[in-house]
């Protein structure tokens, strides 16, 4: 979609958006901003590292832009929006209570969470969260995750001298976006990325799971649930809106990437509504058979005590009755 920074806001439901990474050289920030100012949603979801907290702590770096950013979010906060911020892997010190206190005194009105439940229109409920929680390598070797990243910036600087000698109107960073896709792909291969997010929404009764993490935009089926990567806005410039006809779209900054409308993958909105209540009815009734099964054991064990007492007290009154005699 073509932006213009002078046109009327959309309203819409619902925007959705993740790593921003204020505070990293190469984020777009100015086109964040352009979009931010040409739309006007309900609630605004910001799924993690919309802060670079590793770039800030090895040297501060603020501008305009960035303060810009901030004045709209409290703009759409006065005007009625709703703003909920699940933190990511670059912006975990969010999480701090400290940190959460000098948010509230801000004035900025907004909710922090790890995982939020955000139910559509049409009645489907999607898990909202960073996603980092299902990368192996951020978990269990952060380290090589932090390393990566500075390895990673001389690529993102020739990719912008390139972009800038041809004079492309894409993202400066595509072909970066491109390589950090497929590396990416490998890395969710051998960390089960995918499956562990099924289970994931399965185990909370949700139709699908929308996160950012690992900018690598897109629309996938996960058996009947639906996984929506909702990209960055480093390399891709993108976001997930719902409007107020029902329809959910992963749109782009860029006009030369087409937008994405979120549908069922081999299968329907009822019949995916029907196998999560299948599995949250046969969740209920496994339950409520080990239920039963806890209380008939009590059942017994209680009989047996019975039993075993009235045993204690017969030979207790043949003992004082023998004794008596």
């Amino acid at each position: 979609m073509d932006i213009d920074p002078k046109a009327q806001e959309r309203s819409v439901r619902t925007l959705i958006v993740s790593d921003v990474h204020l505070g990293c050289r190469y984020a777009q920030a100015e086109n964040f901003l352009a979009y931010l100012r040409g739309v006007r949603p309900e609630q605004l979801f910001i799924l993690g590292d919309f802060l670079d907290g590793w770039k800030l702590r090895s040297g501060w770096r603020w501008n305009a832009t960035y303060s810009g950013i901030l004045q709209r979010l409290f703009s759409l906060a006065e005007r009625g929006t709703e703003i909920y911020y699940a933190p990511g892997n670059h912006d975990y010190f969010l999480r701090n209570p400290a940190v959460l206190g000098f948010i509230e005194k801000s004035g900025l009105e907004v909710t922090i969470r790890d995982e939020f439940v955000i139910e559509m229109l049409d009645g489907r409920r999607f898990l909202a969260l960073h996603g980092d929680k299902f990368d192996c390598v951020e978990q269990r070797h952060q380290w090589l995750s932090v390393a990566l990243t500075y390895l990673y910036e001389p690529l993102l600087y020739a990719n912008w001298v390139a972009n800038r000698l041809a004079g492309a109107a894409t993202s400066p960073y595509a072909w970066c976006a491109y390589v950090k896709n497929k590396a990416k792909t490998i890395a969710r291969f051998f960390s089960h990325f995918e499956r562990r997010l099924e289970q994931y929404v399965r185990d909370r009764h949700c139709h699908g799971v929308i996160c950012g993490h690992i900018h690598a935009p897109g629309i996938t089926g996960l058996g009947d649930s639906v996984y929506i990567n909702i990209g960055d806005w480093v390399e891709n410039c993108t976001a997930l809106v719902e409007h107020f006809t029902g329809e959910v779209v992963l749109e782009s900054f860029f006009p030369q990437r087409a937008p994405q409308t979120v549908g069922w993958p081999g299968s329907t909105p009822r019949h995916a509504e029907a196998t999560i209540a299948r599995e949250a009815r046969s969740e209920s009734e496994s339950r409520l058979a080990e239920s039963r099964l806890a209380e008939s054991r009590l059942a017994e064990s209680r009989l047996a005590e019975s039993e075993e007492a009235e045993t204690l007290a017969d030979a207790a009154v043949a003992g004082i009755a023998e004794g008596v005699a």
